[in-house]
């Protein structure tokens, strides 16, 4: 898998309307699985140690709160995307991209739902 040029070199090409991008649906494959797998361990050891001292239900509220948030901004872009990727005429990345912020809608839901779940009800520990 080549290099991908550092944020220096991004940036300028930016500027200049260009972008780089790899090459093959290996070299993609492979940038995903990198990203995602490499840093599992540790990322998964920050979510649980920052949720571990949460003392009751509502505390788990306003990082749900939060995580819709990022995940609405996240729709928005994919829509984005998917708009563009019509301009440009690309139906099959078009539909991957409404595909994916349609699993994005549900998954908002989900977390809306999650989020309404921590609102206390009798019997229930509140945060202290």
């Amino acid at each position: 898998m080549p290099n991908q040029p550092n944020r220096l070199t991004r940036f300028f090409m930016g500027l200049t309307g260009r972008s780089w991008a790899y090459e093959s649906v290996e070299g993609v494959r492979e940038a995903i699985a990198k990203k995602s797998f490499d840093s599992l361990p540790k990322r998964a050891e920050t979510h649980t140690k920052a949720v571990a001292g949460l003392s009751g239900i509502d505390a788990l509220q306003p990082g749900l709160i939060e995580f819709h948030d990022d995940m609405h901004d996240g729709w928005h872009y994919l829509i984005a995307l998917a708009a563009r990727a019509d301009q440009l005429g690309c139906a099959s990345l078009t539909d991957h991209l409404s595909d994916a912020a349609d699993a994005l809608r549900n998954v908002l839901e989900h977390v809306a739902n999650a989020a309404e779940a921590t609102v206390p009800h009798p019997g229930i520990p509140l945060a202290r």
